[in-house]
């Protein structure tokens, strides 16, 4: 069977769009101030992979925030941001003055009392400008899904307070630049990765072949920071991942035959973020992930996972919880967080209580 790979520009946590859902739109805004003048709100709540052009300030940034329901990508890279000052902007209710060339304080979270805040959930990826000065206070705070913030300025902007998260957000910059971003106050522990975010969605019909196809579509798996596979893995296969393949940020392995993760299959991938693991999955092997320092949030394993081996999470400071549904688990190896305390917790499958 001829194996079929689908390969695009990741707009997001290696998700692959089609193109009935996708809406993209360029527009060229003439005067800062008058986006909402040249999108209609029926229009604007349609569009995924937004790129403006020309000039924008505050107010503009509001109504990306509050309108625009299924923005995905905002591609902001060729457009000026205007110094604007007064209460239509995107601080919570208050007159403020936003300075030129600076991702406005809020500009993408809401902040509905003292203690809670929402971000735009739809976002996925940002790409900034290389005029950017700063990025402002809380500018991208609570924006769980914003997997990709790409930025075109040789030089670090400034990062303010709880701009960006850190154990979300992959930051992309010119090459030859991540040394200047990483010595820069508050960026130092963002995952940086020079060039373009690239990623794969792979239909694989037959085992061991992941390499070939990749390659065969003109993409060096080195080059990968997004993957996602369909179809027969074998241990060839996870052995191309384990070791030609450092700069991945996500993987979703949801669609794929795999049981197993062999042993030290992502052991020390420093960028990754994201994992999703095979629904048949029974076996994480030893050290499977350890030393991946910034993956995070919680891992939820499928109900069929039987065994989890020896370091199987190592080092895996940032992650909080590794959920394992169901009562199959009957090998628990030692040291699966090594000197942190046990993360792993314990859930009803809620297929089976129905």
């Amino acid at each position: 069977m001829k194996l079929q790979t689908i390969l695009s520009i990741v707009v997001g946590l290696g998700i692959a769009w089609t193109a009935s859902a996708q809406q993209k739109k360029t527009y060229y805004v003439p005067k800062a101030g008058t986006l909402k003048e040249l999108i209609k709100e029926n229009e604007a709540n349609e569009v995924t992979h937004l790129t403006l052009q020309g000039k924008l300030n505050a107010i503009d940034f509001r109504y990306l925030r509050d309108g625009f329901k299924k923005l995905t990508v905002l591609d902001i890279s060729n457009a000026s941001i205007s110094m604007y000052a007064g209460k239509n902007g995107t601080y919570p209710e208050r007159f403020y003055i936003y300075p030129a060339n600076c991702i406005p304080a809020y500009a993408f979270c809401k902040q509905t009392n003292d203690t809670t805040f929402t971000g735009k959930e739809t976002l996925t990826r940002v790409i900034l400008s290389d005029k950017t000065k700063n990025i402002e206070d809380a500018a991208f705070k609570a924006c769980k899904n914003l997997k990709i913030c790409q930025i075109r300025k040789k030089t670090p902007p400034n990062l303010l307070k709880e701009a960006l998260a850190d154990s979300i957000t992959a930051i992309f910059v010119p090459l030859g630049c991540s040394d200047s971003y990483r010595v820069k106050d508050h960026w130092g522990t963002f995952a940086f990765i020079e060039g373009e975010p690239l990623g794969a969605t792979v239909q694989v019909g037959a085992m061991g072949s992941l390499a070939s196809e990749l390659v065969r579509d003109g993409i060096q798996p080195k080059e990968v920071n997004f993957l996602t596979v369909e179809g027969k893995l074998d241990e060839a296969d996870f052995t191309l991942i384990r070791d030609y393949m450092p700069n991945l940020v996500s993987i979703d392995l949801t669609q794929c035959n795999a049981t197993a993760i062999p042993d030290y299959t992502f052991t020390q991938k420093k960028y990754l973020l994201n994992v999703k693991l095979p629904h048949g999955l029974k076996t994480i092997g030893q050290r499977a992930f350890s030393g991946c320092g910034r993956l995070c949030g919680t891992l939820e394993l499928p109900p069929s996972v039987t065994a989890i081996e020896y370091g199987a999470f190592m080092g895996c400071d940032n992650l909080r919880h590794v959920v394992a549904t169901g009562n199959s688990i009957t090998t628990l190896g030692d040291n699966l967080f090594g000197d942190d305390a046990d993360k792993l917790i314990y859930q009803k499958n809620k297929k089976n209580e129905e």
